[in-house]
C-alpha cells in the first residue's frame, strides 16, 4: 500500500486520463436491465468510471468510490458532486456486509499480491449485496509481469476461477473481453450474481 499511495501511486495517476464517455457503451453492455440503485467501485483513482456510472444509473443512485491515493481522490472528488470518494483500500471496506447493490474492480485486483488477494476478494464479496464485477487482465494461470520496472506489483490471474472457488454462492450471469474500442485496455470482465442459501468456502 505503501507503494500506490506514494509518488508511485501519484505518476500513476497521472499517467492514466481516460476520456469517461468512451465508458459508457462497455458499463451499459454488463449493466443494462440490472436492478441497480447503488454502486462502489474499490480503487476508483480518478473516478472515471464513476463518472460514467452516474450517466447510466438513476439520479437517485448511490455510486461511491473507495482510492488510497490521496492525489487520486482529490481529483476524483473534484470531478462531480454526484460521486462521493472515501479514503480507504480492498482490505477493509468501511461499509457494513451487503451494503451496495454491485461492487466491483476495475484494473486493482491485478495489482495485490497472492498473500493479500484472498483478504481482498472476501471484503469485496462481503459489503455486496447482490453483485460482484471484476474487469481484469487475465491468464489461465498467475503470471508475473514486469511492471515499470516492478516484478512485485502485477499479476494477471483467471479471476473467475479465483471467485468461484472462493465463494460457492456466485453464479456467472455476464462476461466478455473490452478493448480500445470500448475505452479500456486488454480488460476481460465478470459479473457474478449471489445466490442465496450458499455461502464462502
Amino acid at each position: 500500500m505503501d507503494t500506490w499511495e506514494g509518488k508511485f501511486g501519484k505518476d500513476y495517476t497521472d499517467r492514466n486520463v481516460i476520456e469517461w464517455r468512451e465508458r459508457l457503451d462497455a458499463f451499459k453492455e454488463v449493466l443494462s436491465g440490472l436492478p441497480i440503485q447503488s454502486i462502489l467501485e474499490v480503487g476508483c483513482n480518478r473516478g472515471h468510471n464513476l463518472l460514467s456510472l452516474t450517466e447510466l444509473l438513476p439520479a437517485d443512485s448511490q455510486v461511491v468510490g473507495i482510492e488510497p491515493n490521496q492525489y487520486a481522490r482529490e481529483i476524483a472528488r473534484a470531478a462531480s458532486a454526484k460521486i462521493g470518494v472515501l479514503e480507504g483500500n480492498a482490505y477493509d471496506l468501511p461499509f457494513k456486509d451487503g451494503y451496495f447493490d454491485v461492487v466491483f474492480t476495475a484494473g486493482v485486483l491485478i495489482h495485490i499480491s497472492p498473500s493479500n488477494l484472498q483478504t481482498a476478494i472476501s471484503e469485496i464479496y462481503r459489503v455486496s449485496k447482490r453483485y460482484i464485477l471484476a474487469i481484469e487482465y487475465f491468464s489461465e494461470e498467475e503470471e508475473i509481469v514486469n511492471y515499470r520496472g516492478h516484478t512485485d506489483l502485477l499479476w494477471k490471474r483467471n479471476f473467475l476461477k479465483i471467485y468461484q472457488q472462493a465463494f460457492d454462492d456466485l453464479k456467472l450471469i455476464r462476461n466478455g473481453y473490452w478493448g480500445d474500442e470500448k475505452g479500456f485496455f486488454r480488460s476481460h470482465w465478470w459479473l457474478f450474481e449471489k445466490v442465496s442459501g450458499s455461502k464462502a468456502v
